[in-house]
């Protein structure tokens, strides 16, 4: 895509915000306009027309629920140098509906940017799923192009792989941790094994959702409903074997317990952990240097911005980590993230 390309964003919400934030950061030319939310400064657009009138590259950033509307109410207004894509998380209905709507005539494409504004705050991976129009397979190209230069990580499916894929799992993880907080589960996570990690995230995740995103990734994707049944099915089944299951009351062997009182793991699978923790470690480093260039670029002290806590490091003390050597091993870390961008 061609970086003089000017985003317009119709929506400018949770999602739409945060995308703007994003584009913004790389320097592409971008206007909002929402009629329930303030956009800031140069670039709000003062209505709909004025949207149209600064972009080419409009993005329907509303919820699923009137997304057909907006888009019947927009066709009339758009031109030939106009190309719209969507960002709804379920993708079969928006996609028909922008090949009804839309045709051959304007260049479409359905996307699900597979973050929103936690994630990108957090700074963690970015993935985004194109859905291509068979009607406009350089609009899948060029927004492809969009999104890898903001940084994300890009896949094609149909609109009906997405679907299914969506409702194994992101349409579960929701159902699932908005069952657990009916249950009154999530107050506090404090005391919960690393097992729970995963399903805290989620809960999470379903706390901070507006309400409409839980509500068009059940409702909305035509495959949702079956695949709860299933999962519903599929507990039912487990718990009845676990009623008839017979009760062990042999006695427990026990192996012996090293002198040091700790598991001793096999040489290689010791190594295998030390290599994945290798890994995290240098995912959040990436994360991390990533914080401090966004930070360096929103505040005019950049040092103070991107420099670690020393009253945080002091309290390595605590962990039985010696403080000097975590000093010095944050010092080289700050001047990893002083780094420009690569």
């Amino acid at each position: 895509m061609n970086r003089v390309s000017r985003i317009g964003i119709l929506g400018y919400g949770r999602f739409g915000s945060a995308l703007a934030a994003l584009v913004a950061e790389h320097r592409y030319p971008w206007l909002a306009w929402d009629d329930t939310r303030p956009v800031p400064g140069k670039h709000a657009a003062a209505d709909v027309a004025g949207l149209l009138a600064g972009s080419d590259l409009i993005v329907v950033a509303v919820p699923v629920a009137v997304f057909a509307d907006v888009l019947r109410d927009l066709r009339p207004r758009l031109g030939a140098q106009h190309q719209v894509m969507d960002v709804c998380s379920v993708k079969q209905g928006p996609c028909d509906l922008m090949d009804e709507v839309l045709g051959d005539d304007i260049p479409h494409v359905g996307c699900h940017p597979l973050f929103g504004p936690l994630s990108i705050a957090r700074a963690e991976p970015l993935r985004t799923v194109v859905c291509p129009s068979p009607r406009h397979p350089a609009m899948a190209a060029r927004v492809r192009a969009l999104f890898e230069s903001i940084g994300s990580e890009v896949t094609e499916m149909t609109p009906a792989a997405h679907d299914r894929h969506m409702a194994m799992t992101h349409a579960m993880a929701f159902f699932l941790a908005r069952g657990l907080l009916e249950l009154g589960v999530g107050d506090d996570l404090h005391w919960t094994p690393p097992s729970f990690a995963a399903l805290a995230s989620s809960i999470a995740a379903v706390r901070a959702d507006a309400g409409h995103l839980f509500n068009a990734i059940q409702r909305e994707n035509p495959y949702a409903a079956a695949v709860r049944r299933q999962l519903i099915e599929a507990l039912a089944r487990i718990d009845q074997r676990v009623l008839e299951a017979p009760v062990d009351t042999g006695v427990l062997s026990v192996p012996d317990v090293p002198a040091a009182g700790r598991h001793a793991a096999a040489p290689d699978e010791a190594h295998e952990h030390i290599e994945e923790l290798d890994r995290e470690l240098l995912a959040l480093l990436q994360r991390r240097r990533e914080l401090c260039v966004r930070a360096a670029s929103a505040h005019a002290d950049a040092a103070a911005a991107r420099e670690s806590d020393p009253e945080a490091v002091a309290r390595s003390g605590e962990s039985g980590l010696p403080p000097d050597a975590v000093q010095a091993v944050f010092r080289q870390i700050d001047a990893l993230c002083r780094l420009p961008r690569g």
